[in-house]
């Protein structure tokens, strides 16, 4: 009896110690070092040690955003590994360190342990790191466990390294708009005092002052951040990414980093495809549906639905680049067929109807234009109301309409103009995809009029380009300012 008392007692006290610890932290130092000088760290399967001294990190664990990137993490392991217990968590201390990677190798004593599809985060050794860029790096651990240790593979297509506003390619913004999604989503809910002041204005400060709290410098000091964090927050929980930038010019940075949006315009199938911001209002919005902010056990359970929808989604495809969303969307209606109104709702408010019929651009841009002259009569709420409702039909009646309008990726640069961010190592040739390049990059190519990025875009509107050659035949552009294009 008392033995079976005891034992008892044991199991409890082990499951609630299980509870209070989602993870077990495991602190690692490079052997090497490892270059860090670029927008992303790239090596591959470093040769990594146990942390001289571990304890001296443990206090910085103790924070909302670590506390939420455990629970994440936990539940991603557990939709990959039901079962598995209490995983461990890596942590690499590395300087200038902030990023998420697979596959690295331990020296422990004279014996190297192989951990080829282990997730894990290389990190600055700073407690700033560990409330800020662990939870975003925690998002691509855990996409990378329920993938089955992989990671969507980047081909990128843009000039610049990823950014929420620009556009880049569909596998970068899904797995960018994922991990942004939860750092929007903890700026939301935090109690802490950093974050509030950080993100919600807590402190005004005129006069002199640091660069980054002088309120003279309040927009540039953002910008400089690159990440943009808190535009980033604002602009992703008001879904302003979904829609096209304000600059039309011919200024690749500013049609490309700049936050101002054309809110006339929205942006169509394969550009909200390529959108980090757009897909990370989408997690964040979806996860905080309702007429009130909902609990934190009722967001812990949303964010582990969608974790299951992915694990789902990726068993068995290549991590080659696919139209994610449309077929996350699938895979979650399949899984929990009693909230397929609210996941086909949530896409297609977020969209604007951009996936289930493209003339959307053409009724929200109607109405966006009456309520700017505020004139109720033209802005068709009646006729509104009744296509979101024949989208909602159509897409819970066959999913695979949300890929209708999808068209794919065509890769091109213009050589002869160069775009560089002095903050980092060299310049690159200006880049863009075929089927989603804005007005402005357009109006970059030598020799282009205003008649052929007239043409380009309406051509593109009636249908995606389908190959370079489809391209070259309904562009309408001359042999010169082809030849000026490398595909």
């Amino acid at each position: 009896m008392n033995v079976l008392r005891i034992s008892t007692l044991a199991g409890l006290l082990a499951a609630a110690a299980a509870a209070q610890t989602p993870v077990r932290v495991i602190f690692l130092e490079p052997v090497k070092a490892i270059d860090t000088r670029g927008a992303e760290i790239e090596e591959e399967n470093p040769l990594l040690r146990p942390a001289a001294n571990p304890q001296r990190y443990q206090a910085w664990l103790n924070n909302e955003a670590a506390a939420r990137a455990f629970r994440l993490y936990r539940d991603a392991c557990d939709v990959a590994h039901p079962g598995g217990g209490v995983p461990d968590y890596y942590v690499a201390l590395v300087p200038g360190g902030n990023h998420a990677a697979i596959g690295f190798r331990v020296q422990n004593g004279g014996r190297v342990e192989e951990h080829p599809r282990q997730p894990y985060i290389l990190l600055e050794a700073d407690p700033s790191a560990f409330q800020t860029t662990l939870l975003h790096e925690t998002g691509h651990m855990a996409m990378s466990m329920v993938a089955g240790g992989r990671r969507p593979v980047d081909h990128p297509i843009a000039s610049i390294p990823h950014s929420t506003a620009a556009l880049t390619d569909r596998n970068t913004a899904f797995s960018e708009g994922y991990a942004i999604h939860l750092e929007t989503l903890q700026a939301h809910v935090s109690h802490d005092p950093g974050n509030l002041q950080r993100y919600h204005r807590t402190q005004i400060l005129f006069g002199d002052g640091p660069f980054r709290a002088a309120e003279y410098f309040h927009h540039s000091a953002d910008l400089a951040t690159y990440s943009q964090s808190v535009a980033r927050y604002h602009e992703v929980a008001e879904n302003n990414y979904s829609f096209e930038s304000a600059f039309q010019g011919p200024d690749y940075l500013r049609v490309q980093l700049e936050k101002s949006r054309d809110f006339a315009t929205v942006r169509d199938a394969d550009q909200l495809l390529q959108s980090e911001g757009y897909y990370a209002s989408f997690f964040f919005l979806f996860t905080m549906r309702g007429q009130t902010t909902p609990a934190e056990e009722v967001i812990q359970t949303r964010e582990r639905q969608m974790l299951r929808a992915m694990h789902a989604l990726f068993d068995g495809q290549s991590m080659e680049s696919a139209p994610w969303l449309p077929r996350l969307a699938a895979a979650y209606m399949k899984l929990f067929p009693e909230e397929q109104a609210a996941l086909v709702d949530a896409l297609n408010d977020t969209s604007h109807g951009m996936f289930a019929d493209p003339a959307a651009a053409t009724l929200w841009k109607e109405h966006y234009l009456a309520a700017l002259r505020l004139d109720p009569e033209k802005m068709n709420i009646a006729a509104l109301t009744a296509a979101r409702k024949r989208w909602r039909e159509q897409v819970l009646a066959d999913p695979s309409v949300l890929l209708a309008h999808v068209g794919p990726e065509l890769p091109c640069e213009l050589p002869s103009v160069q775009v560089r961010i002095v903050a980092f190592p060299q310049g690159s040739a200006v880049k863009f995809d075929l089927n989603t390049v804005q007005a402005g990059i357009l109006r970059m190519i030598p020799g282009i009029t205003e008649a052929d990025v007239t043409r380009w875009l309406a051509a593109r509107a009636t249908a995606p380009f389908t190959s370079r050659d489809d391209f070259a035949r309904r562009s309408g552009l001359t042999a010169p300012v082809l030849a000026a294009l490398k595909f």
